[in-house]
């Protein structure tokens, strides 16, 4: 019964924020008696796990951890996108809230340390894009004929309004799939450009056809003294035409972003 009892208090409880700046020890009544809906894997190689317990609340709990991250006002959640992203592991999780169709929990997890921000318009799922090196993440939300566009990076989340790259159609419907992905056709990213800049694939352009001069023209009819002086003369040595200049590369877009302050849990306190 003791070991029982012990097994219990190990597995079984959990520390949940009580909103002023502390936390409450309790039955982890998701952990013994709730569904597990997913799990996914840290940079650690810890494992996070969403779970949904007996009164249809949600919550998040890594393997290594008693305290866990609530998702208060979620009446449904899923793991929407999982990436590694500088030093830490970003978990973007879907939820629906009462008159609220999309909302987004950013969670950026290092250890037991995590950094949680709210995001979202109710309406679209954003389309999530992770820069060529890694460093930071795009978040973005269709705003009339602008983007809102997040931008997670060194542990802290912008929030900036920047112009709609050509190839981005900000009516598409949806504007991002399941997995936060564009629809729609595929475009292609500006390589070394980490503010997410699109443009559309082109086409390559077919050679024009060389002209042909026509019979009796003047540009045809060469004198015969100009034929035998060309016959006199030594043949012409062609040389490569200049190779044209490389196009210059895109310049990233510059916008004014703003901090948007995130909820920091340390899950071992």
């Amino acid at each position: 019964m003791a070991g029982v009892a012990a097994g219990v208090l190990l597995t079984g409880c959990a520390m949940t924020p009580n909103g002023r700046g502390g936390v409450m020890m309790g039955l982890d009544t998701a952990e013994l008696f709730g569904t597990p809906l997913s799990t996914f894997r840290l940079r650690d190689g810890t494992e996070g796990t969403l779970r949904k317990d007996p009164q249809g609340k949600y919550s998040i709990k890594l393997s290594q951890a008693f305290r866990v991250v609530p998702l208060a006002n979620a009446i449904t959640a899923r793991v929407a996108r999982v990436e590694n992203v500088g030093e830490r592991t970003v978990v973007i999780v879907e939820t629906q809230e009462r008159n609220c169709v999309y909302r987004y929990e950013v969670l950026a997890f290092q250890g037991t340390d995590v950094l949680q921000w709210t995001v979202g318009n109710c309406q679209d799922r954003p389309r999530v894009e992770l820069a060529a090196d890694a460093k930071s993440l795009n978040i973005d939300f269709p705003n009339y004929n602008r983007l809102s566009r997040m931008i997670y990076t060194d542990n802290r989340l912008l929030n900036a309004s920047v112009p709609v790259p050509p190839g981005v159609d900000t009516r598409a419907q949806p504007f991002a799939d399941d997995a936060l992905r564009a629809t729609g056709p595929a475009i292609a990213t500006v390589p070394g450009n980490d503010s997410g800049r699109v443009i559309p694939a082109a086409p390559a352009a077919a050679p024009a056809p060389a002209a042909a001069p026509k019979a009796g023209s003047r540009a045809s009819a060469k004198p015969r003294r100009q034929d035998t002086a060309a016959k006199a003369a030594p043949a012409a040595i062609s040389l490569p035409a200049p190779r044209a200049a490389a196009a210059a590369p895109a310049a990233p877009m510059v916008f004014q972003a703003e901090e948007i302050k995130p909820v920091v849990i340390d899950l071992r306190k």
